[in-house]
């Protein structure tokens, strides 16, 4: 009885202590569950980098994100000269399509807001701006040898400027001073936005944006007014994913992928077996295809560059004397100065890096196709094929009849052909030269 008792006893204590270890740790748990719920997540991301299908499909994943850790703002920390026009109206749709009010702050001190990056803040469903910043310069930029005619450069700013107005008035801004970072090219700093109502916030941080954002009356689709007050800023910067992507969308180096990816992949077919060429090319050119179905590609340069690798194979078959191999490089030029079609001085792609790559790469495709021609041409020089047309010495003779006459021993003969370990041979006609006959004293 007594060790029953005692065992009871001891159970109970151990179920005490336990009740008492679980209610420590729920209650701070539930605390923190509460505290979080009633202050509330401003999501904050870094968005510093021209905007391009990298930066595109980070923001979007960003604003996802933020919906699903039911963010009451989200803040997008902008500084860039701008980019492509198709990740830009992207990233606004996405903009208005999130649940909660989206916070453009053009920040730190020094940053700017540039063609894209003002339509992106005029898109905003609050526009802020750190004290030293600046704003505008958003006139659609022609990119190409010829440009583009009068008439449709001004239909394109005409678009442009009544898709600026349009943001701007949506959100209760100055839709005229909006238009003209367009059509003028304008540029602002913080303190002329802000006083001509181009963007609703000067602030110098994030804390400083919070505190004047509580109380804020949202215009626009979301209308409504913020409550920021004890909202906890959660910064996240680009992941290594999208910063990967963002190297591989670069137009020099989606270039470069694709040029060395040609250049294994032809060594590697006129020369088999050596399997690093091959290997690296087809990375290579996986890679340079992928960052450049990202991109708005011409058919002008694509054709260009076809042109180029068929021009340099046929200076190795055919005598043009150099003329179809520097036809060649010429296109491969041409083609990587028209392959993008960017529209944006952002985005573009730099023609030194195209000469020096075109004329580095381009060359050297020439030297290696050269050479393994070359080399396909020469007789063999290894193996039972290099035996055939051999000249050879009888050493030993087992034959019959008029075999054993012909080849005597020590006779020259040549191999014609080669079966298993027999060498089938023929006399070999052997040119005596006269001595010249030496006269007596």
């Amino acid at each position: 009885m007594n060790l029953m008792r005692s065992m009871r006893l001891w159970f109970a204590v151990w179920s005490a202590f336990a009740a008492i270890g679980a209610t420590l740790a729920v209650v701070p748990a539930l605390a923190q569950t509460s505290n979080s719920s009633s202050t509330g997540v401003a999501y904050s991301i870094q968005l510093q980098d021209p905007i391009d299908p990298a930066t595109q499909k980070w923001v979007s994943s960003a604003l996802d994100d933020a919906a699903s850790q039911h963010a009451k703002l989200v803040i997008i920390r902008l500084d860039t000269p701008g980019g492509l026009s198709d990740s830009m109206r992207t990233i606004i749709q996405d903009m208005a399509a999130a649940p909660m009010p989206v916070v453009v702050y053009v920040s730190p001190n020094g940053a700017r807001a540039g063609s894209a990056g003002a339509y992106i803040t005029e898109a905003a469903d609050v526009a802020a701006m750190a004290p030293v910043t600046n704003i505008g310069s958003a006139t659609p930029i022609a990119i190409g040898p010829g440009g583009e005619s009068q008439d449709l450069s001004r239909k394109i700013k005409n678009d442009a400027a009544a898709g600026m107005r349009a943001l701007a008035s949506a959100h209760g801004r100055n839709a005229h001073l909006a238009s003209l970072l367009v059509t003028q090219a304008k540029n602002l700093t913080a303190q002329e936005a802000l006083k001509d109502n181009l963007i609703d916030v000067i602030a110098p941080d994030q804390a400083t944006l919070l505190q004047k954002l509580n109380g804020f009356h949202v215009q626009g689709p979301k209308q409504q007014v913020l409550d920021t007050s004890g909202l906890v800023v959660q910064n996240h910067d680009m992941p290594f994913i999208y910063q990967v992507l963002e190297v591989l969308v670069n137009p020099n180096v989606a270039y470069l992928l694709l040029l060395v990816g040609i250049l294994g992949l032809i060594v590697e077919a006129f020369s088999p077996g050596l399997i690093a060429p091959g290997t690296i090319g087809v990375i290579s050119l996986l890679l340079g295809l992928y960052g450049s179905f990202q991109l708005p590609v011409s058919l002008a340069g694509v054709l260009l560059l076809l042109a180029g690798i068929a021009m340099i194979i046929g200076e190795a078959h055919l005598p043009t004397h150099g003329i179809l191999g520097a036809s060649g490089i010429a296109a491969f030029i041409a083609s990587g100065l028209l392959l993008y079609d960017t529209n944006t001085s952002a985005f573009e792609i730099s023609p030194v890096v195209v000469v020096i790559v075109g004329l580095l790469l381009g060359g050297a495709l020439a030297v290696a196709v050269q050479k393994a021609v070359k080399a396909r041409r020469e007789p063999k020089r290894t193996g039972w094929e290099e035996m055939v047309g051999a000249i050879g010495e009888v050493r030993v003779v087992d034959a019959d009849g008029d075999d054993r006459r012909a080849l005597e021993r020590g006779s020259r003969v040549r191999v014609e052909s080669v079966e298993g370990l027999t060498l089938h041979v023929s006399p070999a006609a052997v040119a005596h030269v006269a001595e010249p006959s030496r006269a007596g004293p």
